[in-house]
Order: C-alpha cells, then structure tokens, then sequence
C-alpha cells in the first residue's frame, strides 16, 4: 500500500499513520471509559454490581480475545480483523443510550466488550510487527495515544456532565472515525500457520516471560480496581465527572517524559526490574487514595500513572513481541492482555466490589495496597536471588 504524504519515505509514511492511529485509538478510549462506573452508579447500580458489570470486560479477554488474536495470527491478515472489531465497537456502543437497568446493562456491556478488549492488543500486535521491520521505536508512536487521550479526557468529562446519552454517540463517532485510520495502515502479512498442538508451549518457553505474566497479573488486580472505582469513589468525596476528567489529563502529562525515557530506562535495567518497580509505583498510588480527604491526594496518585502503568504496559508488550515468534505475536500479546485486563481486573474488580460494599472504598484501597506492596517484595527478593546465582555462576565459569 502507498502512502503520500510529501516526500516522506514510506517508512515514515507509516509512522505517521500509526502514530494518527494511536491518537484516534485513545480518543476512543477517554471519550467513555473513564467514566463507566460512575455511570452505573448514576443509574442506581450497587457496588458489588458494578463489579459484575466491569468484569464482563475482563471475561471477554479471556475467551473472547484469544479467539480473535488466533484468527489474527492463522489468516495472516491482521488489519482485517482489527477493522470487524473496530466496525464491532462502533455499532453496540450506542445500545448503552438505551440500557437503564442492570440486565439490559448486563446484555449491552458484554456484546460492546466482546469487541472493545482486541482493539489495543491488535493494534499494539500490528503496530510493534511494523516498526520492528523499520527500526522504528514503538513509544514515538505510543506517544500519539497519550495526547490523544489527553485532548480528549479534557472534553469528555463536561460532555459527560452534560449529557451521557452524547457521550456514547461521540464515542460511535470517533470509533467510526478510527475505523477509517484501520483501513488506511499499511498490512503486516504473515504466514498462514497450520493449528499447532503445543503452542501454548511456544508462549512460556522463556521463564523470564511467565515470571513478568504473573508480575503483570499481580499489579493489575490492584490496578484494575483502581480505575473500575477511581469515579466511583470522587464521586464518594463529593466531586463530579469533571474532576475525574481533570485527575486523567494530569496522569497523562507525566505519560510524555515516560514516552521519551523508557527506552533508554530499558537499556540500563532488566524488564523483571522496571516491572517490579512500578508495583511499588501502584502499591503507593492506592495509599495515597486511602489516605485521600479531597482531591488533592487524588491528582497527586494519578500523577504517578504515567510511571506505574504506562512503564508496565510498555516494558511488557515490547519485551513479549521480542520474544515471539513471528506467527505468534498476536497471541502473545493476547496473553499479556489476559493476564492483565483478563484475570487481573476480574479478580480486582470482584474482589474490590464485595470488599468496597463490606468495608467501604477507602478501606479497600488500603488493603490492595498492602497485599500488592506483599507480592512485589517477595518478587524482588527472587529477583535478586536470581541475579546474584547467576554472577556467581558467571564467576566460576571464568
């Protein structure tokens, strides 16, 4: 496919149409998402629903985005998936202008997610396969989603204020408008591979690869509740969908020196490492929500996403397509995306739900915050344990 854009290579071409596509992919995102659950709560939903409901997504990526990503990876024609979900997403989002009730919340919620949770990882496969071919760093594009996200998040809070029912027909819209970038994007073909029976074993081949899973299953559980009840739990302090709007857009203006450095962070210290480190970064940000008595301690903790999230989404997602091969990067970041927005969030959402009904949000936080901060020291003394073996082996070798 050719692009023209001046005289611009075709390889920056490219890099221009996928940055524009990460841009329009998280105007997709920040026009709705942010304020789901506070939705719900608007609409009289409990608590311990509204983790039933945020689960769903979490379910979806389970079973539903490896199907996906397996269709990706066998036909070879990643592009045309990602165009059907995104077609998907485009359609069920304006069911929730008619969904008042839990049920029809119920029904509405699991058809839009069915295809809401392969947008990322595809277009992240499609995207990273891509660059790599050109030399090209993933983050410069990435980069576009963050001030997409940010342009976005500024507005989307007061549309929301105004009227939900035109926050999802905004959302149709920029989906659409998504739409046409998909089809725009150059097509990274792939052999089409026969079923294979022992693929799961081609994913964990590498050991450092099951460990930085568990660790990305392990953050998501506190992280994934915090933004399923971030809204929920402002409009608990008495603040409105504004604020929630205003705390993202801060978290966003820290995401861009990450974008800038990260590479560079990974040149000097291990995946295991950062990952490990922005654990600490998520355990930190809960107790500063506990500890929070308006929003102040709130902006404050979202500043620290642009480190926790977005270094563990990253170091993440380019470490797995490094390590897969090349029929197999679909799937493999499919099961990041499991891991993490699958298994994590429904035990972060379902957990948090009952505990946030029991002992209140505040309180919850507190206690995901002592169980992550738990989980990442013991992650770091094996980590170091590792480490120092292996120099020492290294110096009985030599």
């Amino acid at each position: 496919m050719k692009f023209r854009f001046g005289n611009l290579s075709e390889e920056k071409r490219a890099e221009v149409l996928f940055f524009s596509l990460n841009v329009m992919l998280y105007v997709c995102v920040a026009v709705f998402l942010p304020y789901l659950t506070a939705h719900y709560a608007n609409l009289g939903i409990d608590s311990g629903r509204i983790g039933v409901l945020v689960s769903i997504g979490s379910i979806a990526t389970i079973f539903i985005l490896p199907i996906w990503s397996r269709i990706s990876d066998r036909t070879g024609n990643r592009r045309a998936v990602l165009k059907i979900v995104t077609l998907g997403c485009c359609l069920s989002i304006l069911l929730f202008i008619f969904s008042n009730s839990f049920w029809a919340l119920f029904f509405t919620v699991s058809l839009f997610m069915s295809f809401q949770v392969c947008l990322i990882p595809l277009s992240d496969a499609i995207t990273i396969a891509y660059l790599a071919q050109t030399g090209t760093n993933f983050s410069r594009v990435r980069l576009g989603g963050t001030i997409g996200f940010g342009l976005m998040i500024l507005i989307s809070g007061q549309v929301y204020a105004y009227s939900s029912n035109l926050t999802f027909i905004l959302g149709s819209l920029c989906l659409f408008v998504l739409f046409f970038f998909v089809c725009k994007i150059p097509q990274v073909e792939t052999e089409k591979k026969e079923k294979s029976k022992f693929e799961l074993k081609r994913v964990f081949r590498n050991k450092k690869i099951i460990f930085i899973l568990f660790i990305a299953f392990a953050v998501q559980i506190a992280q994934g509740f915090y933004f399923a009840f971030l809204g929920v739990y402002v409009q608990e302090l008495g603040f409105s969908t504004r604020e929630i709007g205003i705390a993202h857009f801060m978290s966003i203006l820290v995401e861009i020196p990450v974008f800038l450095f990260i590479d560079r962070v990974l040149k000097r210290f291990s995946v295991v490492a950062v990952t490990i480190f922005c654990g600490f970064m998520v355990t930190l940000r809960m107790l500063l929500l506990f500890a929070a008595a308006d929003m102040t301690f709130v902006y404050i903790s979202m500043l620290g996403n642009g480190i926790s999230f977005i270094g563990m989404y990253y170091s993440c997602a380019t470490f797995i397509n490094k390590e897969m091969d090349d029929d197999l990067k679909s799937t493999g970041q499919s099961m990041l995306a499991l891991c993490q927005m699958g298994l994590g969030n429904i035990t972060g959402n379902l957990l948090g739900g009952y505990l946030s009904m029991t002992i209140g949000t505040r309180h919850t936080f507190l206690w995901f915050s002592i169980g992550l901060g738990a989980v990442c020291a013991v992650c770091a003394l094996v980590y170091s344990a590792v480490v120092v073996q292996k120099r020492l082996r290294n110096r009985q070798d030599t």
